[in-house]
């Protein structure tokens, strides 16, 4: 029985080592053969790489300048919307307090600006009036009394008395007395009517100031309703039933985003574009897309005369979306760890765009150069010579002395490559010429083969 077994074992043994000389041996023989492939004519293309994030052709944050409690949502993310829908109520008592309070401030403010006004006409028609008046009559006893003085002192002398002589006098010096104070009383009432001037426009300040805090409290009142700005998705809902919101005119945070409209009519890919490809991404794109140029309106833009840029995404990796350049921004987007990228928006016109969601990560490219119909090598053919010189190797008919296939070294010059084909500017080649992409193995190989 051990015996037996120990045949086995060498019986498995040596149909094991035959199969592997018996590989060793095919492989060994594959390496001397190398390995050939025919060329051919074909199109190249070499792309410009880029990713971005879907994005869509507008974004507007719903605040409220109103504050309260919620009342009613009326619609939850991932719904269409139109322009003017009610999206959110609030209940409007605190708002509604405000207005009230603001009506009062109004009423008050209205009644201070009356009396200013009433107090300023009074001093011109009374004030001015009575001193004018007051300085008139005056002035006649003035001219009386100097008219009597004149007389008196002009009579021969023992015809008037000493005693009249001073009434005179004393009468005139009254009066000239009076006028000065008559006089003092009209620069008071002109000085009366300044004041009341400036009083009846700060007067006039506040009850203007009322009347805004009413209007904007009115505002808020009918913010207490929110209704949609534009056509289009609501992609955000930050808020929910009984919560309490803050006006983002009361505070200092600006207020709540409450909801977010994306107008998704056109869908973009927002992407960012190294410097060193940002110049062969601007000779792509139309002249209306690059900066300083005047753009046409969105719905009539001739996306007929864009370059098509190609756009995939992981969640749709069996699907191509076709898009155009419509915008190159002019700074630069980025500058972190020295690597300046610049924003580019491509506008996906492919009907199935309407798949992708908002913020879903894009792969772009950009189609910068490309060939068509022209003689195409493996780039794994493509080697030097001992010359330093880049061309192709293709096997010959004949054999060496040796019995090893014999080959010729065929110089070319390139044109694109794109890592896997290259194009073949210059050389002897044609379509369906077979070339070395492995080579077959030489004993006394001297050519530089890399």
């Amino acid at each position: 029985m051990k015996n037996f077994v120990i045949t086995i074992l060498l019986v498995g043994v040596s149909v094991l080592g035959y199969y592997l000389l018996r590989a060793e041996v095919r492989l060994n023989f594959s390496s001397m053969q190398g390995k050939t492939v025919k060329i051919g004519k074909g199109d190249l293309t070499i792309p410009i790489n880029a990713t971005g994030e879907i994005g869509a052709l507008s974004r507007h944050e719903i605040k409220s300048e109103a504050s309260g409690e919620i009342v009613e949502i009326t619609s939850s993310p991932g719904e269409m919307v139109t322009k003017g829908q009610l999206l959110i109520r609030l209940k409007k008592d605190e708002e509604q307090r405000s207005v009230d309070r603001a009506k009062a401030d109004l009423t008050r403010a209205e009644a201070g600006l009356d009396q200013a006004r009433v107090r300023l006409e009074r001093l011109k028609t009374v004030g001015i009036e009575k001193a004018g008046q007051r300085i008139a009559q005056i002035e006649a006893q003035m001219s009386v009394a100097a008219f009597q003085k004149e007389k008196i002192e002009g009579l021969p002398e023992g015809q008037a008395s000493a005693e009249e002589l001073l009434l005179v006098q004393s009468r005139v010096a009254e009066l000239a007395a009076s006028l000065k104070t008559a006089q003092a009383d009209l620069e008071d009432a002109q000085i009366q009517i300044k004041l009341a001037e400036k009083d009846v426009e700060l007067a006039q300040a506040s009850y203007d100031t009322a009347k805004t805090v009413l209007g904007d409290a009115e505002e808020r009142l009918a913010e207490t309703e929110i209704f949609s700005p534009v056509d289009g998705m609501l992609v955000q809902l930050n808020t929910q039933l009984g919560e309490v919101i803050q006006s983002g005119v009361t505070s200092f945070t600006a207020g709540t985003v409450l909801a977010v409209i994306a107008n998704n009519s056109k869908m973009y890919v927002r992407t960012d574009v190294d410097e060193a490809d940002i110049g062969s991404v601007r000779d792509l794109a139309p002249d209306w897309a690059k900066p300083g140029t005047d753009r046409p309106e969105i719905d009539e833009i001739p996306i007929e005369s864009g370059t098509p840029v190609r756009v995939t995404v992981e969640s749709f990796r069996d699907e191509e979306f076709a898009g155009v350049i419509e915008r190159i921004h002019p700074e630069p987007n980025s500058r972190a760890s020295s690597v300046v990228t610049y924003q580019v928006d491509i506008l996906l016109t492919s009907e199935n765009a309407a798949k992708l969601l908002i913020g879903m990560q894009a792969d772009v490219e950009f189609t910068a150069e490309s060939v068509y119909d022209t003689l195409l090598v493996p780039h794994d053919a493509i080697r030097r010579n001992e010359f330093g010189e880049m061309g192709v190797y293709i096997p010959l008919a004949a054999k060496t002395d040796d019995g090893e296939p014999e080959r010729e070294f065929v110089k070319c010059r390139f044109g694109l490559d794109n890592g896997i084909y290259a194009q073949v500017m210059e050389g002897d080649l044609k379509e369906g010429q077979e070339v070395y992409t492995v080579l077959p193995a030489r004993s006394d190989d001297d050519e530089d083969d890399s």
